[in-house]
């Protein structure tokens, strides 16, 4: 719907779907020093207002670099935020982490499930560059919330400051053998995920099926942590630690990746779920950020590290595993996500181990 208006090429869309790892690995690193300069209520407001003018003035444009900067400029803003909430969510609501993890997790599982949903919808009636409009109501929204929040400097401690975190608090956690646990157990499960979603369609025409069940596919496998992300938040902070539930889903991601790989069309269905339930770990993994952080100090300063290498990581999933799949032998491909999933489960224990991580 967007290649022939702007005149784009398959490669050109191939950019833009590598763009959200890569930038939100960036904004991992950047935003830690943007709560030290203005704290991390101005900093949240700041970047919905990024993602709704990104997204609104996107859509008006017909150049090509002009769109990819533009979408650029919102995913800043996405990436921005997905490292400050932990950090807010400690700060607002220490009490209540597994509700608001939740809530924070389910619209981050809804922006990746809805707009592929309703994308041919929208762009039926409203025509492409409405369809893409009209996600710029989706942040606006939540700017507004937060600007009124920073109108009226609330504090998240009822103190007079919001969470900020300190260069050297920051630095520590590269000596720390649970943050770096944690940032792979982040990074390696948003490694797959984008792995899957940009290779799974492709996966099941070469074996055969039609681009629409391809589809239907990358729908079911998006689906299923969104689910998942409602009530593993809430487990997480009801248990000790969630180590079996990071083991268990990390079985049913080998199996996936396995059945994908030695018999692709014999149980298709069964093999997506298996995938779904594999890289369902995500919410757990933002919701410890939160968990086993001491201060809204020390989470800005884990949120910043985990997601920073974590989506760095996952940038180079998507890439290298299709430069593999491209060949006729297939094989380095799976042992790749394969090896993976096993340095998941190795590091499970100690990144999920209680107590704060310092």
């Amino acid at each position: 719907m967007m290649a022939q208006p702007l005149g784009v090429t398959a490669a050109f869309l191939a950019v833009i779907g590598m763009l959200p790892p890569l930038i939100f690995g960036i904004a991992g690193f950047l935003t830690p020093r943007l709560t030290i300069r203005w704290g991390a209520v101005s900093v949240i407001s700041l970047a919905m207002i990024v993602i709704a003018a990104g997204l609104a003035i996107r859509s008006a444009t017909g150049s090509p670099v002009v769109f990819l900067l533009l979408s650029a400029f919102a995913l800043i803003g996405m990436g921005v935020g997905n490292v400050v909430i932990p950090p807010l969510v400690k700060g607002f609501f220490p009490t209540r982490i597994g509700l608001f993890s939740t809530i924070h997790v389910a619209a981050l599982q809804f922006g990746t499930f809805i707009p592929p949903v309703l994308a041919v919808p929208l762009a039926q009636g409203l025509g492409w560059r409405g369809s893409l409009a009209v996600w710029s109501l989706a942040a606006a929204v939540p700017a507004v919330i937060w600007l009124l929040l920073w109108i009226r400097r609330v504090s998240p401690e009822a103190a007079p400051s919001t969470p900020v975190v300190s260069s050297g608090r920051y630095l520590e956690l590269f000596r720390s053998s649970r943050a770096w646990a944690l940032m792979l157990m982040t990074g390696i499960t948003s490694f797959n995920n984008f792995i899957l979603f940009t290779w799974l369609p492709l996966i099941f025409v070469r074996a055969g099926q039609s681009e629409s069940f391809g589809g239907a596919m990358l729908s079911l496998v998006t689906a299923i942590p969104f689910v998942l992300g409602l009530v593993l938040p809430m487990f997480a902070e009801r248990v000790r630690s969630p180590v079996a539930v990071v083991l268990a889903f990390s079985a049913c991601l080998a199996a996936g990746y396995l059945g994908l790989w030695l018999a692709p069309a014999a149980a298709p269905v069964l093999w997506t779920v298996l995938l779904g339930l594999g890289i369902s770990t995500f919410p757990l993994a933002l919701t410890l950020i939160s968990l086993r952080s001491s201060s809204t100090e020390s989470a800005a300063a884990l949120s910043g590290f985990v997601q920073g290498l974590g989506y760095c990581l996952a940038a180079a999933g998507p890439l290298i595993f299709g430069f593999l799949i491209q060949s006729t032998v297939i094989w380095p491909a799976f042992a790749l996500v394969l090896g993976s999933v096993m340095v998941k489960a190795f590091v499970a224990a100690r990144a999920c181990q209680p107590g704060a991580i310092s």
